[in-house]
């Protein structure tokens, strides 16, 4: 499953604005798979090489749903821990301020000693408590009674410190990605078309697009012909060398590539004297943070990240075009393409039989159009 991959939100979001709600949208998915997909044929039989066994697309559907509704129910409890922490922060600073005031309490009431001590308890603490009440206001052991209570109080003036340690982390992982130097570095390789989207190291430079790699390995101005390049490839390695004059091969490169390649769509050429181009097609549509594993990384979020529309397919091509049209209508004040359809119908029942508008002259000022394509008369 594609997980968390954000790589299609720009055509996905432009066809959610465009249809205007969440039931359109799925129509539209619902429907590119029925058009142009064997995702609503059943397999009578095994022979069958197109269509999916009786249930197995609800399956997938609920497969998918599940997913994301297991994702939502964690970033959920992430938030609701995130608060809880915010709020013991104060409770923790002045902890010691409160030990003293529930064992002086503690001497003198039993009884109120524990119920003004379970406002510093955890749930699961007061949980317990609940289930024994009688059993802890009526102890006698009141050295014993106090001891316990200041449990939760020690664990959590302990807890303190990890939190504060987890906030500077987050703050250093923070610092580290805004780096000027960092970012500065990354426009210099953004500039370099041969680096643009990636970088340029010691003896190559990589660019990349969504789908492949480009590498550029440097050799002397002495190797001239393909025949002096050593170059192996496979699905998640890259060696590069070249025929030194005793016929020796010189390694550039040879290192793991940080993800998979496909091994039999890669191809290499040789600019004389310069470098070795290889062109890998990637296995996966993602951005890579760096071309080998070993090499530094690079903050993928200050790259270019936009996608030709001709990588995508006809029918969102088809909406995103749609939008962009509906777009310039929309500034220059004329109607856009839903509006365009509507106006065109209107203007064919106007002067039809039984229209309370036969034999005027078509006049659009007396109805509207909403953003659902509706059709209101004025009065």
């Amino acid at each position: 499953m594609a997980g968390m991959d954000d790589k299609y939100d720009s055509a996905l979001l432009g066809i959610l604005q465009n249809e205007g709600n969440i039931s359109s949208f799925l129509q539209v998915m619902f429907g590119f798979l029925f058009r142009r997909t064997d995702f609503y044929i059943t397999m009578t039989s095994e022979k069958d090489k197109m269509g999916f066994p009786p249930g197995a697309q609800v399956k997938l559907l609920l497969q998918a749903h599940k997913h994301y509704e297991k994702l939502a129910a964690e970033r959920e409890k992430r938030k609701n821990l995130s608060k809880s922490e915010k709020n013991d922060k104060p409770a923790a600073s002045s902890e010691s301020e409160k030990e003293t005031t529930v064992k002086s309490t503690t001497i003198e009431n039993p009884a109120t000693s524990s119920l003004d001590t379970d406002i510093n308890m955890t749930p699961e603490i007061k949980q317990q408590e609940i289930v024994q009440p009688e059993s802890k206001i009526s102890s006698k052991n009141v050295p014993s009674q106090s001891k316990t209570e200041n449990v939760p109080s020690q664990s959590k003036s302990q807890n303190v410190p990890s939190q504060s340690k987890t906030e500077s982390e987050k703050s250093s992982d923070t610092n580290e990605e805004e780096d000027p130097e960092v970012i500065r570095q990354q426009k210099i390789f953004q500039a370099n078309p041969e680096s643009y989207n990636g970088a340029v190291r010691e003896n190559y430079s990589w660019s990349q697009s969504i789908t492949d790699v480009d590498v550029r390995v440097n050799v002397p101005k002495a190797i001239c012909k393909g025949n002096q390049v050593h170059v192996v490839t496979d699905k998640k390695h890259l060696k590069v060398g070249y025929k030194d004059c005793n016929g020796d091969i010189q390694i550039v490169v040879d290192g793991d590539l940080t993800w998979e390649v496909h091994k039999e769509e890669s191809i290499w050429s040789l600019v004389p004297g310069e470098h070795v181009h290889i062109n890998l097609e990637k296995k996966q549509e993602r951005w890579w943070e760096g071309l080998f594993v070993n090499e530094p990384k690079i903050n993928v979020r200050k790259i270019d990240c936009s996608r030709p529309m001709t990588e995508l397919d006809d029918e969102a091509q088809a909406k995103i075009g749609e939008m962009m049209f509906n777009e310039q209508q929309k500034r220059l004040g004329l109607p856009q393409s839903h509006e365009q359809k509507t106006y065109d119908m209107m203007k064919q029942a106007w002067d039809a039989e039984g229209s309370p508008f036969k034999g005027q002259p078509f006049d659009p000022s007396k109805f509207n159009v909403n953003s659902g394509g509706v059709v209101s008369i004025n009065d």
